[in-house]
């Protein structure tokens, strides 16, 4: 039984709670009266752009360098679980048919001994089940926090991008859930180019 793992680059990253934002802004302008008893009124609308922005995390996790490392390195360990797993269940595969070809040859010596040897691969078998369990369990925790480390990380650098910004909000876009925004407002490439140039500088990055 080989192990299935499957790792996708849509790695759960909040970067707001809300999903879409809707401001009315109304100026009215009170009626005046004049000498004449003339009553005059007038409404100004005035079309602000909305201090709201979005980040396309489709793009921003394929292209962040710090995701594409984290990803890396998480499929390494995913492969590597993969490979030792399939190594045992080989070896497991060979002892069956090894015992196979005894008990139909009549090769061990009692019944008893045949016995013996069919409970200890049926001991293995269940060994091996639980050992695949652990493992799927461990590399599963292990991707969260991986995903919670990179959520937090977005956010934090986030804070400092909007320094200057004065964005009130900072969608985070996954496929169609923002179904129209002005292009105005995708600040994607914008976004990137900050989060790359701060990891660049980080001691996480390993110096040539």
């Amino acid at each position: 039984m080989e192990m299935k793992y499957k790792i996708h680059y849509v790695i759960e990253v909040a970067l707001a709670v809300a999903i879409i934002v809707l401001f009315a802004l109304h100026f009215t302008g009170k009626g005046q009266s004049s000498s004449s008893g003339e009553k005059a009124s007038e409404e100004v609308t005035v079309d602000k752009p909305l201090p709201v922005a979005y980040v396309d995390l489709d793009s921003l996790l394929s292209t962040y360098t710090y995701s594409i490392d984290l990803n890396e390195q998480m499929m390494k360990k995913f492969e590597n679980a993969r490979a030792n797993m399939t190594e045992k269940q080989r070896k497991f595969k060979a002892e069956v048919e090894e015992f196979d070809r005894l008990s139909q040859t009549n090769s061990y010596l009692s019944r008893e001994r045949a016995e013996s040897e069919q409970q200890r691969l049926i001991k293995k078998q269940d060994e091996l089940r639980k050992l695949e369990d652990e493992q799927t369990q461990k590399l599963s925790e292990e991707q969260a926090r991986v995903n919670e480390d990179l959520r937090s990380t977005i956010v934090k650098h986030l804070t400092a991008f909007n320094k200057d910004k004065n964005y009130q909000l900072i969608l985070g876009k996954i496929g169609e859930n923002i179904l129209y925004s002005n292009q105005s407002h995708n600040i994607t490439t914008e976004v990137i180019d900050y989060l790359n140039k701060q990891y660049a500088a980080s001691p996480l990055v390993k110096k040539e």
